[in-house]
């Protein structure tokens, strides 16, 4: 990414590829998770909002019904916070990590 994220959405980002790249679909999809409502966390901090015990899937959650926010981030945001299907499988053809350097880039750029 071309932009500076902070420190701990960065790492995330990282150990994502990382555990994907081990094989490890679920635990990559846990840290893409991570970025992605870390990038929200910080959007809502600059904005005066934020609830720093709130966990990165609520603020993904939050996300997904807020219509002031555009449809390609809600859906991306949707996709994160999706359950899997009992074969440990998304139930719809997504790239998580894709969808959560979205989510991260509008966050981060928003303002």
């Amino acid at each position: 990414m071309n932009i500076n994220l902070p420190k701990e959405i960065e790492s995330e980002l990282k150990l994502a590829v990382a555990a994907r790249s081990n094989g490890n679909e679920g635990k990559a999809r846990v840290h893409a998770r991570r970025a992605a409502g870390w990038a929200i966390r910080s959007w809502s901090t600059r904005q005066g909002y934020s609830n720093r015990r709130k966990s990165a899937f609520s603020y993904l959650q939050n996300v997904t019904s807020d219509s002031s926010i555009p449809g390609r981030i809600r859906d991306a945001s949707s996709h994160l916070i999706l359950r899997i299907t009992i074969d440990h499988d998304l139930p719809i053809e997504t790239d998580i990590l894709d969808d959560a350097r979205l989510v991260v880039r509008y966050f981060l750029d928003k303002d």
